[in-house]
């Protein structure tokens, strides 16, 4: 082989890993891309939004009251002249960070019950799965409720609510992957390898379930932004004066034939939020479940 053969193969580069392919593919899926797009920009208002807001959420300025949009206030005020743009910027710091938080949290907690209930199995696994089965018997919403009436409202108390709701999802999810992964080669020769069921679990089965877990994370963080802003909007939510999704649109409703802008905007949001998400898990989990490989 001449030398420069040798340097051009030298140089070629390693095919990408699978799961990088599946990514890829699932970006330049045209619904995955743009569910990626909304997500980036859901994500940078969270971040950055309260610093590019052009007025505090909080100021009132009577004198613009119900505003028209216009280059001072790109949305308008409300009826105590608060900037809109400026309030919905804030309130999608709020609304995302619960969705966000809730879902990571119930994802760690849920997998790990997951795990241990299928490699335990007996008298253990049998509990976590009926209490995940009399829990996924009730609405999201309900259940976020029946928590936030007893802990009273707030946004560290909704993230709990919603994750406690969420955690049975990830608990079943996480149970059937292990299962199924439980039967594998590397698994039995961990076994007779002599590894601890602690070391399997955390070496083996864990990193195998926690990619689908994420990916089904994505379309549940749909999800927790629509009962956020129910709760929210229900007054469970994010105590006011400060703004989320649901309580604007809750403080729109008393003007909405006169002003149904107040409305229009925060639901809006809410609306782009979730397609967004829904868009993005659809197109992970098409492209990372095998069964649907061939899509």
């Amino acid at each position: 082989m001449t030398t420069i053969g040798i340097e051009l193969l030298a140089a070629k580069p390693a095919p990408a890993s699978p799961r990088r392919q599946a990514l890829r593919a699932a970006l330049g899926n045209p619904i995955g891309a743009i569910g990626a797009a909304g997500a980036v920009v859901l994500l940078f208002a969270a971040a950055f939004g309260p610093s590019l807001a052009p007025y505090d959420p909080l100021d009132q300025n009577i004198l613009v009251r119900f505003a028209e949009p216009s280059a001072q206030h790109w949305l308008g005020a409300d009826e105590y002249g608060r900037d809109m743009f400026s309030r919905i910027l804030y309130a999608s710091r709020a609304s995302i960070l619960i969705a966000l938080s809730s879902v990571a949290v119930s994802l760690l907690i849920g997998v790990a019950l997951g795990v241990v209930a299928a490699y335990r199995g007996g008298v253990l696994d049998a509990l976590l799965s009926e209490a995940a089965n009399i829990l996924l018997a009730f609405p999201t919403v309900v259940v976020g409720i029946l928590v936030l009436v007893s802990l009273g409202p707030g946004s560290a108390n909704v993230v709990v609510a919603l994750a406690i709701s969420f955690i049975p999802r990830f608990i079943r999810l996480a149970r059937a992957e292990a299962l199924s992964i439980m039967q594998r080669n590397f698994v039995e020769a961990a076994r007779a390898a002599g590894a601890s069921g602690l070391r399997i679990m955390a070496r083996h089965i864990v990193p195998n379930v926690i990619g689908t877990a994420i990916v089904s994370g994505a379309l549940w963080t749909a999800t927790a932004l629509r009962a956020e802003a129910t709760l929210s909007f229900l007054g469970l939510g994010v105590p006011l004066p400060w703004p989320s999704w649901g309580n604007l649109v809750a403080d729109g409703m008393p003007n909405m034939f006169s002003n149904p802008e107040l409305v229009l905007y925060p639901c809006l949001a809410i609306v782009f939020a979730v397609v967004s998400f829904n868009m993005l898990g659809d197109a992970l989990r098409d492209y990372f479940d095998p069964r649907l490989a061939g899509r």
